[in-house]
């Protein structure tokens, strides 16, 4: 069956007369922030009639969560808000589509044996070795920059450069990156919005064409191994099933290819606009480099590409003093935490010079925190110090607002007008 496929049965809610979760507007990234305020005050966990899922606001229950996966399941983290139709599920299964929930909606044991293949083949040292090589990348896309005044940054310069580093650790060719993000936009589309028939149809197809491009991939690997994630994934697994399956990772390469630069894309460019709109502290970042790291820690906390997450209670459980049944789907609000002032002081204010922005909860925490996280800090910093020696008079374009993908999961821009030489 398609992880797609999947439908859980949930115990009734009836959502409360009067609560917040009439007001909550999870697909708006521009408004949804004031109702998650004032739920962490005096509602801090709701029910979102619209996703059918209870939202839990404060940095406390948040982590919680995440720190017990015994009574807290992850199964449900992919798993589309709008059920996916027939139609379209026929075609997955007529492409032989077979992704499997591996790490991000998998539970212990199974999450345990896989994570420490996949911890082994992106290790902290493969991802230092990578500095240089995005170095060059990341100088090479801003030499095509060079006099071009007025562009949007997005499409010009953070859309396709994490692509091309995830290539790089994949080691497949940097001219497939424009497919790649298409069918990501096809993944995120299907699980964490609300398509149309006619897109979830079409989405499949394309989905079908990801899926066997990434089996096509580990097979490459298998007849000539190389020196990048695949092929290590393959030299751990030894041609035991015990420690690792083709198909799952086949399904790591899948979820490499998706999640490794759409978030990473998301979040520079949020960071980006976060710094410009904030003019002292764009200007403090141009004057001096070693302001960046906790510049991008505090974009992370404030305006991270994943905004919710989302868990399935294994168990009866309490939490902000409502009782919710075992069986019940909850979104962990990242976005909410990460502006608590029980943790962060004054925290709807973007500081870079935050002493604690680093715990902003943005990769996750506990046994599914992000693999690649090291990784996008790496890209982050990189395209920042390059940008900021480059194009230090770089303001935004105000009669050009950022506008985000309806997707209650990520924010995602989708576009950043930038005047280059100010």
């Amino acid at each position: 069956m398609s992880d797609l496929a999947k439908v859980w049965d949930i115990p009734p809610v009836q959502c409360p007369v009067g609560s917040i979760g009439h007001r909550y507007m999870p697909f708006d990234h521009h408004r949804m922030h004031a109702s998650l305020a004032e739920a962490r005050a005096g509602e801090p966990v709701f029910y979102s009639p619209e996703l059918e899922y209870w939202v839990v606001t404060r940095y406390a229950d948040v982590i919680s969560i995440l720190r017990d996966p015994d009574s807290f399941s992850a199964a449900n983290a992919n798993t589309p808000i709008t059920p996916v139709p027939a139609e379209a599920l026929a075609v997955l299964e007529e492409g032989g589509y077979a992704l499997e929930g591996i790490q991000v909606n998998c539970d212990p044991p199974r999450h345990t044996r896989i994570r420490a293949v996949a911890s082994q083949a992106m290790s902290m040292k493969r991802f230092m070795g990578m500095e240089a090589e995005i170095r060059r990348i990341v100088c090479e896309d801003l030499n095509r920059l060079a006099g071009r005044g007025r562009v949007d940054l997005l499409h010009e310069f953070t859309y396709e450069l994490p692509a091309k580093i995830i290539f790089h650790l994949l080691g497949i060719p940097a001219e497939d990156a424009a497919r790649v993000k298409a069918w990501s936009t096809n993944r995120l589309l299907l699980s964490f919005s609300r398509p149309t028939h006619e897109e979830q149809v079409e989405a499949a197809r394309n989905l079908v064409g990801f899926w066997r491009y990434c089996v096509e991939l580990v097979q490459r690997r298998i007849d000539d191994p190389r020196d990048d994630f695949a092929s290590d994934m393959v030299r751990l697994r030894g041609g035991d099933d015990n420690v690792i399956t083709l198909n799952e990772i086949n399904s790591a390469a899948f979820g490499l290819l998706f999640a490794g630069h759409e978030t990473t894309t998301s979040q520079t460019t949020n960071t980006l606009a976060a710094l410009l709109d904030e003019r002292a502290a764009w200007e403090a970042v141009c004057r001096d480099a070693s302001l960046i790291p906790n510049a991008i820690e505090e974009g992370l906390r404030m305006y991270g590409a994943v905004v919710n997450w989302r868990r399935r209670t294994r168990r009866d459980v309490e939490l902000g003093g409502i009782d919710i049944p075992a069986g019940s789907n909850l979104i962990v609000s990242f976005t909410s935490a990460n502006r608590d002032e029980a943790m962060f002081p004054d925290g709807d204010r973007f500081d870079i010079s935050r002493h604690n922005a680093r715990k902003h909860l943005t990769f996750g925490h506990g046994i599914h925190v992000c693999l690649g996280a090291p990784l996008a800090r790496l890209e982050m910093r990189v395209m920042l110090e390059e940008l900021t020696k480059r194009f230090p008079k770089m303001r935004r374009v105000e009669e050009r607002p950022v506008d985000f993908a309806p997707a209650f999961a990520f924010r995602a821009p989708q576009s950043l007008w930038v005047d280059l030489d100010g």
